[in-house]
């Protein structure tokens, strides 16, 4: 069971359906807590939540593989970004915060700091994206302000001169 999308789908590459689905099993894990860790494997090899997310055909393993590490890492360590996002989104608490806008945010903050191969402005745009997909009107400038503004204040991307 996933989430609809709430606009059009944009053509996506693989590794976009990767972070789409992983956002899915976050969004659960946020809702059902450890207990959905026992359904995550179920719930990434499910030919319903692919027809769901507009997949033509399953992620390949090394998608899936990234799919997974998104979605438990990001839940794992979702103290240490959830401190992060308060400290970046002052007048916002996060049990106010869209749980779709707060669970971009943390697959977000998880590819920025523990994905380093991957470009920042990569990592934001597909949030954006995601945000744009799956959130309210307002969530693609919220995501992008946000998780930029969290990129500036730890010196992510900032090449040293």
């Amino acid at each position: 069971m996933s989430m609809p999308p709430r606009r059009p789908r944009p053509k996506r590459t693989q590794r976009s359906h990767a972070r789409a689905l992983g956002l899915q099993a976050l969004c659960l894990f946020d809702s059902l807590g450890e207990r959905f860790n026992e359904q995550l494997e179920s719930f990434l090899h499910d030919s319903q939540v692919y027809a769901d997310l507009g997949f033509a055909r399953s992620p390949g393993v090394n998608n899936l593989c990234f799919a997974r590490d998104l979605a438990r890492e990001a839940w794992q360590s979702r103290d240490r970004y959830d401190q992060l996002l308060r400290q970046a989104v002052t007048d916002w608490s996060l049990s106010r915060m869209p749980p779709v806008d707060r669970n971009i945010l943390r697959l977000g903050l998880h590819e920025l700091l523990a994905h380093p191969d991957t470009p920042p402005e990569v990592v934001i745009n597909e949030a954006v994206e995601l945000a744009r997909e799956f959130g309210s009107e307002d969530s693609p400038a919220f995501v992008n302000g946000v998780l930029d503004r969290i990129r500036k204040e730890l010196g992510i991307g900032e090449s040293a001169e």
